[in-house]
């Protein structure tokens, strides 16, 4: 095991346990099949309730990639334990009310020998 694994590895839990709002992180069923006849897609996907902050992308932060509506989620290790999320995991948040869910675009993870944070950007469908 790493020194930030051992130093760090148990801050972003305490922080964002304090601090975090309680998010769906939809893990995508890793054997999914697709039906050509009808073009449905099966698998069954899996629910992670976790801690998080969202936060909006800033103009200076816009590129290529992400849009000004994206939203930025970080996400500590505690609950993924050694998963690392993808483009095709989703995240379900409430935003005034309402239940929504965004589509995950990019995925930078801080770590050791095993996953830290997870910074996430995900665009709203």
């Amino acid at each position: 095991m790493g020194l930030i694994d051992t130093t760090f590895s148990s801050i972003p839990a305490k922080i964002l346990d304090k601090w975090g709002i309680s998010l769906t992180f939809i893990k995508t069923a890793s054997n999914q099949s697709y039906n050509v006849a009808t073009g449905d897609v099966s698998g069954t996907d899996t629910d992670v309730s976790v801690k998080g902050v969202i936060l909006q992308v800033s103009p200076s932060e816009d590129d290529e990639i992400k849009q000004k509506t994206d939203i930025q989620v970080i996400i500590g290790n505690k609950e993924l334990g050694d998963y690392y999320p993808t483009v095709r995991d989703r995240i379900q948040y409430t935003e005034a009310g309402a239940t929504k869910v965004a589509k995950i675009v990019s995925v930078t993870t801080s770590r050791g020998d095993k996953p830290v944070l997870h910074t996430v950007i995900a665009r709203p469908q």
